[in-house]
């Protein structure tokens, strides 16, 4: 299941929950975290949230 989406970076990066709803607590149990270009394509992977945030801020420095 696909949570909240977090802006980041300068460019338009997304960074995306995913993880399972608890039953229990009815909340987002999110087990990685996504990538989103600018453009809504993926980019390969799954992260923590500290290596979403590290792969965006390497991508836009390449893209520069």
């Amino acid at each position: 299941m696909i949570g909240n989406a977090i802006s980041w970076g300068q460019s338009g990066y997304s960074i995306i929950e995913e993880g399972e709803l608890n039953r229990q607590t009815w909340a987002l149990d999110v087990h990685h975290y996504l990538i989103a270009k600018p453009s809504g394509q993926p980019v390969p992977g799954r992260f923590t949230l500290e290596q979403a945030k590290a792969k965006i801020e390497a991508l836009e420095s390449e893209e520069s």
